[in-house]
């Protein structure tokens, strides 16, 4: 008998995060770009975005070249929209917002993938390369004990949109609950897979590949 499964966060009853989480007042807009495989994971932590925002959007893909809701957005918000990614050159998102104290941001996009995806899917999509771009500090220690990184300073996708809220928005003590509820669902899937095997498998987070 197959288990009950949730169609919204995709998971499996038991693990449901829906209804656990008030929509917090985001001001900047979070535009998700989620990696098909990110759909259906139930490791996957953009979904918590998605519950939790009431400024959100979402879109699936790979390759974003010829996404016409993405492109006409970009366009048209250019002036007023970056990306949350680490190329070379990008601005660092930290609390003296050193370089950026002029930047009317409304809306973030933030690729929600593996690393290694991550950087295919900003590869597969020139349009990135000429916006507004911002990447987070290399300070930052992520609590996503369940996936390997390919080095420490990585966070989780959540983690990122709360790290960049606080410091672009001015509000260092908000959207705690979206961070309580990430925890909860790491702990959640340490439990389930059991203590050895979650030492076996994820002792070391590095992914060296």
């Amino acid at each position: 008998m197959s288990r009950a499964f949730c169609y919204q966060c995709h998971r499996a009853k038991v693990a449901c995060l829906c209804g656990r989480i008030e929509k917090q007042p985001n001001e900047i807009k979070i535009i998700i770009l989620q990696h098909p495989d990110e759909v259906n994971n139930p490791k996957g932590t953009g979904i918590i975005a998605e519950l939790g925002l009431q400024h959100h959007q979402k879109w699936v893909s790979e390759d974003f070249s010829k996404h016409e809701a993405l492109i006409n957005f970009i366009t048209e918000n250019r002036a007023e929209t970056a990306i949350l990614y680490p190329t070379e050159g990008a601005n660092v998102i930290s609390k003296e917002k050193t370089g950026l104290e002029n930047l009317k941001l409304k809306n973030l996009i933030v690729i929600d993938a593996t690393w290694r995806k991550a950087k295919k899917m900003w590869a597969l999509q020139p349009l990135f390369h000429d916006m507004t771009c911002l990447r987070l500090t290399n300070e930052q220690i992520s609590n996503y004990r369940i996936r390997k990184v390919p080095k420490d300073g990585h966070l989780s996708t959540i983690e990122s949109v709360v790290v960049a809220l606080r410091v672009l928005e001015g509000k260092q003590q908000a959207y705690q609950s979206l961070i309580s509820l990430f925890t909860e669902m790491i702990n959640f899937q340490i439990n389930q897979m059991g203590e050895d095997t979650y030492k076996k498998n994820y002792e070391n987070k590095i992914d060296k590949k």
